[in-house]
């Protein structure tokens, strides 16, 4: 029996237009299927979409995490820059981490958080402003 190779990719999605839609897994599956067609024809669409399925998608952290085969990674790795909409809204996609397994990503996103609240915790001047950020970031799921 063959083993099948993944890679996850770890991404911020960044709104550029002030749109309230959800994010949807289908709508950027769809959207990363297009633009990596458009970048590398129909045999890089081919080549990706065999492995290709999100994850991992959470609005209020506006992050995602996209699995794709080891081989055709590479394709899909060169045309996520380009990515400018999904679905309706005009967004810019920031990779974060590529990573081999699910967990490690997973780690990263523990730890990216982790860095997030303790920048927002050292701009805090008072205790108030302090508990403040902290009940925001529960709110948002960032989570400790």
């Amino acid at each position: 029996m063959v083993r099948f190779k993944n890679r996850y990719f770890t991404t911020e999605i960044i709104p550029l237009d002030n749109g309230h839609d959800v994010l949807k897994t289908y709508d950027i599956l769809k959207s990363v299927l297009a633009v990596t067609e458009q970048i590398h024809g129909e045999f890089g669409a081919a080549a990706i979409r065999n492995g290709l399925e999100v994850k991992y998608c959470n609005e209020s952290t506006q992050v995602a995490i996209i699995r794709c085969r080891h081989g055709p990674h590479r394709l899909l790795a060169s045309s996520l820059p380009f990515l400018s909409r999904i679905g309706k809204r005009k967004v810019q996609l920031q990779s974060m981490y590529t990573g081999a397994t699910l967990v490690k990503c997973y780690h990263f996103l523990k730890k990216f958080h982790q860095e997030k609240m303790n920048e927002a915790l050292k701009m805090c001047r008072t205790e108030q402003e302090k508990k403040k950020v902290l009940e925001i970031m529960s709110k948002t799921k960032y989570g400790l």
